[in-house]
């Protein structure tokens, strides 16, 4: 799969409580975080869009903000949004506050798309659902999920054809800072640190 038929979709509508601030407009080397994330994901999606933000807050950026359309259901309904409004099949989602994200590791995601709806990050024993790639056909079954009141992102995935990328420091060797997010001010000085 090419850029030409991604849309990258920038997960903002976390109410950042354990940062105290909106983590999607920290500064980071010059940028914000979420300029850092379209940044990366610009490289090859072929529309960025923010899902979940505020648009007062997150529109001067110039992507179109998309609201949740069910509020309140977390992560999923940011992915439900941005896969609705997305105008291509595939949409690779990232959180906003991942500021050492890499295009290769995103383009070794999108390289096992063929014949799947959703294929997620893992590496060792976790899933990285909140960077990973997803299909328009995913976007019913996280309707379904959220009818049922059940929010877990990974919830919906038996309602698609799903795998999981397995990664690890020998093909990534700084794995641990690509998947680095920020949630609390301590994370965010240790990345002012490294960056």
């Amino acid at each position: 799969m090419c850029g030409v038929n991604l849309s990258g979709i920038i997960l903002a509508g976390g109410k950042s409580n354990r940062m105290g601030k909106n983590k999607a407009l920290l500064e980071l080397g010059g940028m914000t975080l979420i300029e850092r994330v379209a940044r990366v994901l610009s490289g090859v999606c072929s529309e960025i869009i923010i899902a979940g933000g505020d648009v007062k807050e997150l529109g001067h950026l110039g992507y179109p903000v998309v609201p949740d359309i069910h509020q309140g259901c977390g992560p999923l309904s940011g992915i439900h949004a941005g896969l609705t409004a997305a105008r291509n099949r595939y949409g690779f989602v990232a959180a906003c506050d991942i500021p050492f994200l890499d295009e290769k590791l995103v383009q070794r995601i999108i390289s096992e798309a063929d014949g799947y709806d959703a294929v997620i990050l893992k590496h060792g024993n976790y899933f990285e659902p909140l960077f990973s790639l997803y299909g328009k056909a995913f976007t019913g079954a996280a309707e379904t999920s959220i009818k049922n009141g059940v929010y877990k992102v990974t919830a919906p995935l038996y309602l698609v054809r799903w795998k999981a990328v397995e990664v690890d420091f020998s093909e990534f060797p700084d794995l641990q800072k690509l998947l680095m997010n920020l949630n609390t001010p301590e994370d965010y000085e240790k990345a002012k640190r490294i960056n």
